[in-house]
C-alpha cells in the first residue's frame, strides 16, 4: 500500500557529499502491506508491523509515553517492567515468515537452535567470535 524511503548524505572517498539510501527496503518495519487476494475480495488484512504497533498502543493504559519522544525515561521503565504475552510475539514472527514466504516463494524452515546456529556462522564463517 505504501513504503517510506529515508535519504542522508554521506562524505565519499574524495569528500563530496553523496545522497544515499540508508534504510531496509519495503520491509513490514518501513511498508504497509495489504494481502491482494483479500483486498480484491473488498477486505484490508494488514500485513505489517502496524497491527503490532496498535496492539501496544491499546495494549498500556497510557499510549501518549509510546507516542511521545519527550517521554523517553518513561517509555524505558515501560518496557522494562512490562513482559508482552508469548502470543503477541508469535502473532509478529508469523507476520514476518508468511511475508517472507510470499516474496521469495519458498517455505522458511526455522531453526531448531538459532542461537547455536547464529554462533557457528558467526565462529566458523566470519571468525567474529572464539
Amino acid at each position: 500500500v505504501d513504503t517510506k524511503f529515508e535519504f542522508g548524505y554521506v562524505k565519499d572517498t574524495a569528500g563530496n557529499d553523496k545522497l544515499i539510501y540508508m534504510d531496509e527496503v519495503g520491509t513490514p518495519d518501513s511498508s504497509r502491506i495489504w494481502d491482494g487476494e483479500q483486498y480484491r475480495a473488498g477486505n484490508v488484512v494488514e500485513n505489517s508491523k502496524e497491527g503490532f504497533r496498535q496492539l501496544l498502543l491499546n495494549h498500556f493504559p497510557d499510549a501518549d509515553i509510546l507516542l511521545n519522544k519527550d517521554r523517553m525515561d518513561e517509555r524505558e521503565a515501560l518496557a522494562r517492567d512490562n513482559k508482552l504475552p508469548l502470543s503477541v510475539l508469535m502473532d509478529v514472527s508469523k507476520t514476518y515468515i508468511s511475508i517472507a514466504e510470499k516474496i521469495t516463494g519458498d517455505k522458511i524452515v526455522l531453526s531448531d537452535n538459532p542461537k547455536a546456529e547464529i554462533i557457528t556462522i558467526l565462529r566458523e564463517q566470519y571468525q567474529l567470535i572464539d
